[in-house]
């Protein structure tokens, strides 16, 4: 009875051990994310869910984008682009949330139809990306990466998982 005591216990002890020494994940846990998001740019190339949709910046001028998509991101390449007059209602009618990735300003120079991206205020610390909800009644504001000048690879993926949290979250506020 004693030697069975000892084994299990040594069994245990060596499972235990393998579960400890295993690598976490880098990739977002997203797979039972259900999301469809537009990108403005090259989509980020990640596995699994959620599904990217790469559509051209004049796109989101229509109204079929609140329809058809949990969420738009646009790809620092498209950054001034985004900041024009033209675009500042989008964001606030849209009802979806919007993520400026890679933009080292605040939400303001996408918001105010009167800024440019060059006249944005620069953000204290470096951030990986900028995000903004409108709901109809309240703004929602996101900075992500904050701190972080290069992320690597896994802090990148990170963000994105805080992403799509964030996007998941802004789907009950509807």
């Amino acid at each position: 009875m004693r030697q069975k005591t000892v084994m299990t216990l040594i069994a245990l002890s060596i499972l235990f051990t393998v579960c400890l020494l295993q690598k976490p994940s880098v990739t977002p846990a997203a797979k039972s994310v259900d999301l469809d998001i537009a990108v403005v740019g090259h989509a980020p190339v990640l596995q699994g869910e959620p599904r990217f949709h790469e559509i051209e910046l004049r796109a989101m001028i229509s109204e079929e984008i609140t329809q058809r998509y949990d969420a738009v991101m646009i790809m620092p390449s498209y950054l001034e682009e985004a900041a024009e007059r033209k675009y500042a209602t989008v964001y606030r009618k849209a009802r979806i949330p919007f993520f400026f990735i890679g933009s080292q300003k605040s939400v303001e120079p996408f918001l105010d139809p009167n800024l440019s991206y060059e006249e944005g205020i620069s953000v204290s610390n470096p951030t990986f990306a900028a995000g903004m909800f409108y709901d109809g009644t309240q703004e929602t504001i996101w900075l992500f990466g904050e701190g972080i000048e290069r992320p690597n690879r896994s802090e990148q993926l990170q963000v994105y998982q805080s992403i799509f949290q964030a996007i998941e979250q802004s789907r009950f506020a509807k």
